[in-house]
């Protein structure tokens, strides 16, 4: 039902503003301006069409910052696109590229200090960015109805941050999963409904500004990633602390048990997962599967292509990613050479990343595997 739900609000993004910009079109060329400016204003109602959606998502994530900052939370970082703005370990603000597939921005923070999961207020900085889409779309629905004689270009830019609007308060506000991501309804449904989620919730804020400032999985305290009951493996702000909690065990440097953590997570919850921390795991079993020199599973998920798809279309941005593709060059094209470059390019642009902390770790484990490698290449040319 939400699937469908979700395909019939898409359509309506599409019918309304197809309807809005035919009838300014219709507007223009019944005019009796000469052709030069029909053209001017054609673009012109382009540029506004792509402004006021555009907008929209800059307004969302911002009524999250907004509502964010009113009940106690931090800036961590701001992010529409693929431009994110973020506060690095040193309190200054930077730009840097991240992208996430299904996620068009984002606006994380750091929970207020010293509060415990049991009192931290989740429900304003959660509806935040609905609350904003709602807001600037009524205001621009009353400027519609109370003034008269706008330029063209003012009118389809209100037009469409109405639509645009209340179409983004819908596609968030009700629970849905979109693109394999749960939006603002759902983790709010989830809030509710189980205080483990709350804690899940908390920590995954704590591990993401703790990751982005440095601080690899390793170096955090063992509560972060204790949830202290069952995990519900449908409710992505609990599985995802699992899933961070079996990285950290590779971070440890038990590539072994992290293995066996990552077969065991998708051979019994593969299909609770949410569909982006679900590709997420198997990007990791990928890796483990290459560093335990299990090469024919490992080739077996080198032949998926959406899971290849995924991680070469975040590689540039992703350390994770680039150790796995280094680990595949390495383990199954026999290529040490270049595997050898891939490492000496993250190695180059560490700075560049937005999870400093990841870099950290990746940069030993592509390390650790080359050596590793060395020394069996070694024993190799020995026996022989």
């Amino acid at each position: 039902m939400k699937k469908v739900l979700s395909i019939l609000i898409s359509l309506a993004i599409g019918a309304a503003l197809g309807i809005a910009l035919s009838s300014l079109i219709n507007n223009i060329y019944s005019s009796e301006i000469n052709t030069t400016s029909k053209i001017v204003e054609m673009v012109l109602l382009l540029v506004a069409l792509f402004l006021g959606a555009y907008l929209q998502i800059i307004l969302h994530e911002a009524g999250h910052l907004v509502c964010g900052l009113l009940t106690g939370y931090r800036f961590v970082s701001f992010r529409v696109g693929s431009f994110t703005l973020i506060k690095d370990a040193n309190g200054k603000l930077r730009f840097k590229l991240f992208k996430l597939a299904g996620v068009s921005g984002q606006c994380l923070m750091s929970p207020p200090a010293g509060v415990t999961a049991d009192k931290l207020p989740t429900a304003l900085y959660n509806a935040g960015g609905v609350l904003m889409n709602l807001l600037c779309a009524t205001v621009s629905l009353l400027l519609l109805i109370y003034c008269d004689n706008m330029h063209s270009f003012i009118n389809c830019f209100l037009v469409t941050t109405v639509f645009v609007g209340y179409i983004f308060a819908l596609l968030n506000g009700i629970p849905l999963k979109l693109s394999g991501v749960s939006n603002d309804g759902y983790n709010l449904m989830y809030l509710k409904r189980n205080k483990q989620s709350v804690k899940g919730f908390q920590s995954q804020l704590i591990i993401n500004e703790k990751l982005q400032n440095g601080t690899r999985l390793s170096q955090m305290p063992d509560e972060l990633f204790d949830l202290g009951g069952e995990i519900d493996y449908s409710d992505p702000l609990q599985s995802n602390v699992e899933i961070m909690r079996i990285s950290r065990v590779l971070d440890q440097g038990d590539v072994e048990q992290a293995h066996s953590l990552f077969k065991e997570l998708l051979n019994q919850h593969q299909y609770e997962l949410l569909p982006l921390l679900r590709i997420e795991a198997e990007s990791e079993m990928l890796f483990t599967n290459l560093a335990t020199n299990n090469k024919e599973m490992a080739q077996i998920l080198s032949n998926d292509k959406p899971l290849m798809n995924y991680i070469t279309k975040h590689a540039r941005v992703m350390s994770t990613k680039q150790r796995t593709l280094m680990a595949k060059t390495l383990i199954l094209d026999g290529d040490r050479a270049t595997a050898q470059h891939m490492l000496d390019t993250v190695k180059a642009n560490r700075e560049s990343y937005l999870m400093q902390g990841e870099v950290k770790s990746d940069i030993i484990l592509m390390e650790r595997l080359l050596e590793d490698k060395k020394d069996d290449s070694n024993q190799a040319n020995t026996t022989n």
